[in-house]
């Protein structure tokens, strides 16, 4: 699989301001796209419009990165839904990204699931459908970030809106593109050598490569590197120096449609 460019994303200004100007600011220096918090799950409105400035200032297209109401667990437990809850959590966060946006003049150009809403949304074809409702509803021209191989992407592709799927530096997968829970040892790849490998095998052999060794066929738009891993700007790092030496440019994600 030959790629000529490829998207370079991560979730930020999800923490505090020293968060933001120890690891945030230095991811936003190699990334071309910013997943930026909405609230739900943790950050506040002075660090997200801080990420929000600087991203403008590097070039670096912004969406809103959405979640279950979960701060207390950083997003990360799965809620009981309806479709109710489903519009008013999708609404009220796109507006917030959107209404901050336009506070400067900058176009959002994407959404983004956290945690468990997105895991969640991977598995389940009814969740994945009431979300892309919404956005086909209230913001078609919006790109969705999806995981390849997900139900999510799946319905976003087959619903006609502009999707984009990404695969994770950082992140173990299971036989069936599901990510390795984070209950699971080697769920979480820190080490940066170990994540340019991963990526380096899944754009090689065009698919998802599980922890099984099993190569899943996809097409890749976008590689994430989650700013909370451990070592996630050395791992950006050594993504950007992989794609410099697979002479693979990193692209913005309105370039891809």
């Amino acid at each position: 699989m030959h790629l000529n460019k490829i998207n370079l994303n991560s979730d930020i200004a999800e923490k505090d301001f020293s968060f933001f100007e120890t690891v945030d600011a230095q991811l936003i220096n190699k990334i071309t796209s910013a997943n930026l918090s909405c609230l739900y799950h943790g950050g506040s409105e002075d660090v997200v419009f801080k990420a929000l400035n600087y991203c403008k200032t590097k070039r670096v297209s912004v969406g809103a990165h959405i979640s279950f109401l979960d701060r207390d667990n950083f997003g990360r437990t799965k809620i009981n839904w309806n479709k109710k809850l489903i519009q008013e959590i999708v609404k009220d966060q796109l507006m917030f990204m959107h209404n901050l946006a336009s506070n400067i003049n900058f176009p959002l150009t994407h959404v983004k699931l956290h945690g468990a809403l997105s895991n969640m949304a991977c598995v389940d074809q009814d969740l994945s459908s009431e979300i892309v409702d919404v956005l086909k509803k209230n913001y078609p021209s919006m790109i969705l970030l999806a995981p390849a191989l997900s139900e999510l992407a799946k319905i976003g592709i087959s619903s006609n809106i502009p999707t984009a799927l990404e695969v994770f530096a950082d992140r173990t997968y299971e036989d069936d593109a599901t990510l390795t829970p984070r209950s699971i040892n080697e769920s979480l790849i820190t080490d940066p050598n170990s994540a340019k490998e991963h990526v380096k095998a899944m754009l090689i052999q065009g698919g998802i490569i599980s922890r099984n060794g099993n190569t899943l066929k996809t097409n890749i738009h976008s590689v994430c590197v989650h700013s909370d891993t451990p070592n996630s700007v050395e791992i950006s790092e050594q993504i950007c120096i992989l794609l410099h030496e697979m002479k693979i440019k990193r692209a913005a994600l309105p370039e891809f449609f």
